[in-house]
């Protein structure tokens, strides 16, 4: 199976940019990325980001507005302030030297069961697993296993397959882990598993039971809440637009339009009820007001339903926690995908 799995991937893998040249800072800013965005999505913010911070010390050096602002757009958040918490981590704990086992790496901000065993197997070629969901998948299938694999009994007898299985030499180690990976995400996909095409499909118990389209078994989520928004675009006589930074929460360091949360009963108002919710709560004059649409954006816990207004105001006095921000000023601010919706109406 090992052979099989090998020379399909020769012949078969992406050509990646941090394939080329596995290091550990690569392999880091990859892996975090590819949690929860798709690998076509995420290969213009990985280059644009690797070009702003090319090593784990200019990271470090950075300040967290920065990194925000070059992670703008790819959604969850915590995932680019652990990144630069870790690179911190490693030049003042480690001394800019990249750690090589799996305790220490576990033991920096953000950094899970995967994404350790992801650096250590594919950046240092050590005998450690990494356990994502094409893997998971591939495994259930594999073994034809009905375990749930939201639950840790899945994931360690995927790691326990996976170890068993493993070479031996280091090049063999980094191939065969981005193998595991890159079948599960080109072949053995989640809803019609391309088995014909499968190099290891005569190792398959489901697909020899006639089971591959059943497995694998993953406890249905909650539906997420719907959060009715009304997204307030409000512009001064000198064109610059009130924005405030969050500072917990969802969007904890980056910067958005006045928000109102809505209830479902009435999960919108009119341009004559934000008129006149302005004027009451803030004093602001509106001159002119245009709606902007409506968009949804789904975080992991939580839908966002939103409605879009652009507000000319009056005066130009601040509110509290809020700033005036200028078009140049938008350039540089760390502005969620959440808000992208409507800045360029």
């Amino acid at each position: 199976m090992q052979k099989n799995l090998l020379t399909w991937y020769a012949k078969h893998k992406r050509d990646l940019p941090w394939r080329s040249n596995p290091t550990p800072y690569a392999v880091l800013i990859s892996e975090v990325m590819a949690q929860q965005t798709r690998l076509g999505q995420l290969l213009p913010f990985y280059m644009r980001f690797m070009t702003q911070f090319p090593t784990i010390e200019a990271l470090a050096a950075s300040t967290e507005d920065a990194v925000l602002a070059a992670w703008a757009g790819m959604g969850y958040y915590a995932r680019a302030r652990n990144l630069h918490h870790t690179a911190r981590e490693i030049c003042e704990k480690h001394g800019g030297v990249f750690p090589q086992t799996r305790k220490e790496w576990e033991a920096l901000s953000g950094i899970g069961a995967y994404t350790a065993g992801a650096i250590l197997a594919i950046a240092f070629g050590q005998k450690e697993t990494a356990i994502d969901g094409n893997v998971l998948r591939l495994y259930a299938r594999l073994a034809n296993d009905e375990t749930d694999i939201s639950t840790t009994t899945a994931k360690h007898r995927a790691a326990e397959y996976v170890s068993a299985y493993m070479p031996h030499t280091s090049d063999k180690i980094r191939a065969f882990t981005q193998a595991l990976m890159e079948l599960g995400a080109l072949v053995c996909i989640p809803s019609n598993p391309r088995c014909e095409s499968c190099p290891i499909s005569n190792f398959c118990e489901a697909y020899k039971a006639g089971n591959e389209r059943n497995l694998p078994v993953k406890a249905r989520k909650k539906a997420s809440p719907v959060i009715p928004l009304t997204v307030l675009r409000i512009f001064a006589p000198q064109g610059r637009v009130l924005m405030r930074k969050r500072t917990e929460g969802l969007l904890k360091g980056m910067w958005v339009y006045y928000l109102i949360e809505e209830t479902p009963e009435k999960p919108s108002r009119t341009p004559a009820e934000i008129t006149e919710y302005l004027a009451k709560t803030r004093g602001y004059t509106v001159t002119h007001i245009e709606p902007l649409g409506e968009a949804r954006h789904t975080f992991t816990h939580r839908v966002w339903h939103m409605h879009g207004y652009d507000v000319h105001i009056k005066e130009n006095y601040l509110i509290a926690d809020y700033h005036f921000i200028s078009p140049d000023d938008m350039k540089n601010i760390a502005l969620p995908a959440a808000m992208g919706y409507f800045i360029a109406k």
